[in-house]
């Protein structure tokens, strides 16, 4: 198989992984009012406005760029799909998710290592290591805790493994069509070794980013079981009976791993934060009003 048909595969199975089998798990509501989720009031008071931070910040041997705005607790920190391609986006794939949070949250966007605006660092690098960098670029920039984790795709493994390393520090969790911890058991399953991730092929890519040992990361964590509330929003999918039934099981088993853990399924794409901000920013705010009742 081609290099560039292995990457589009990848890309399939990845959006498969993540997109179906959420359809059994959790329905649109859940028992929560408009209320509850938006409060009475959209915005915080000019005492309480938090400023704007648009900056590099030291994480180490290298700096990141973190951009925060809006006002209120706690706060939301968006972290990107996976970067392939030179130029391609970061933390623009937010889209307008977050200036529709904004005006009653405190909403942070950042790029990681060898990504947009952040410093390029040599070698390998994988999930703990950009969870620990987040962690780094948290405290350097004075956003304290605790935080709701809006990680897409590749973004929400991070956002597992950020979870799993500072438990302490995340209220919630919303995942947008997030890559499983289970992805290289299914892969395996279903297709050809061959045709799936390699060891080493993160070389060739701009984020250097090592997606093998990442998958292989989330699954060490996959037994941990958290009281915080997580959304999955997957995007819908039209598969092959034997991979939905895989991938349904999976599914149901990553959700029940959180207390409340809900799943839905939206008509978009993998990439949907540009399609559905609206919803999005809807699920996030669930997931502070379900976190704020703990």
């Amino acid at each position: 198989m081609s290099p560039r048909a292995s990457h589009q595969l990848v890309t399939l199975v990845a959006a498969v992984v993540l997109g179906a089998g959420a359809i059994a798990c959790g329905s649109d509501d859940e028992g929560v009012s408009d209320k509850e989720v938006f409060g009475d009031s959209t915005k915080p008071d000019a005492a309480s406005r938090q400023p704007v931070i648009e900056d590099h910040f030291d994480v180490g041997a290298h700096r990141l760029y973190l951009k925060c705005t809006g006002s209120g607790s706690p706060t939301v920190v968006y972290l990107h799909g996976s970067v392939r391609q030179e130029g391609d986006p970061g933390h623009e794939r937010a889209a307008r998710v977050p200036s529709l949070l904004d005006g009653r949250r405190r909403v942070c966007v950042y790029d990681r290592a060898n990504v947009g605006r952040s410093d390029s660092v040599p070698g390998r690098l994988t999930g703990k290591d950009s969870a620990r960098d987040l962690h780094a670029l948290l405290g350097s920039a004075g956003i304290k805790g605790p935080y709701v984790l809006l990680g897409a795709s590749l973004g929400g493994a991070i956002s597992d493994l950020y979870a799993a390393a500072y438990p302490k520090d995340v209220a919630g969790m919303v995942l947008l069509d997030s890559t499983l911890p289970t992805y290289l058991d299914i892969y395996e399953q279903l297709f050809p070794p061959a045709s799936g991730p390699q060891p080493g092929e993160w070389k060739g890519e701009a984020e250097h980013l090592d997606r093998l040992a990442t998958f292989r990361q989330a699954g060490e964590v996959q037994g941990q079981r958290r009281k915080i509330p997580v959304t999955y929003v997957a995007a819908a999918l039209s598969l092959p009976p034997k991979i939905e039934v895989a991938i349904r099981r999976a599914q149901r088993a990553f959700v029940a791993r959180f207390s409340p853990g809900r799943m839905i399924v939206v008509d978009a794409p993998h990439h949907m934060a540009p399609v559905i901000p609206e919803r999005i920013a809807r699920e996030v705010e669930r997931v502070i009003a379900a976190a704020k009742r703990r």
